[in-house]
């Protein structure tokens, strides 16, 4: 297999214009594709001290109770506002019974010193 052109007829400053090329035309493709930027980290907050103590006392841990009872009544009637309007009444109604049901399994429990059930 013969080329037209050769190591000898293209001579050395021929070869060094052609390498000089190549080099020029491997700068352009890594400029054109470069990487994109890295991704923004966005690091959480750090959680309050008070969601990480435990509650010693059974005061504490009863009002730790009654604050998640009434977070629990709260979140249901959030629930009720997205029902059709013929439906909130009756799920506001047993909302609060709930509620009432327990606040005083809770106040019962207190009275008698047992833990709150979790």
């Amino acid at each position: 297999m013969s080329y037209p052109y050769s190591l000898k007829t293209i001579g050395r400053p021929g070869l060094v214009v052609a390498l000089l090329m190549l080099s020029g035309f491997a700068a352009q493709a890594q400029t054109a594709l470069s990487l994109p930027p890295p991704p923004v980290i966005i690091w959480p907050e750090a959680e309050p001290e008070r969601w990480t103590q435990e509650d010693v006392t059974l005061e504490q841990r009863f009002d730790t109770a009654r604050k998640e009872t009434l977070a629990a009544h709260q979140e249901a009637l959030n629930d009720c506002q997205t029902l059709h309007a013929t439906e909130r009444p009756d799920c506001n109604r047993q909302a609060k019974e709930q509620l009432e049901l327990e606040l005083a399994q809770l106040k019962a429990r207190a009275r008698f010193g047992f833990e709150p059930r979790d």
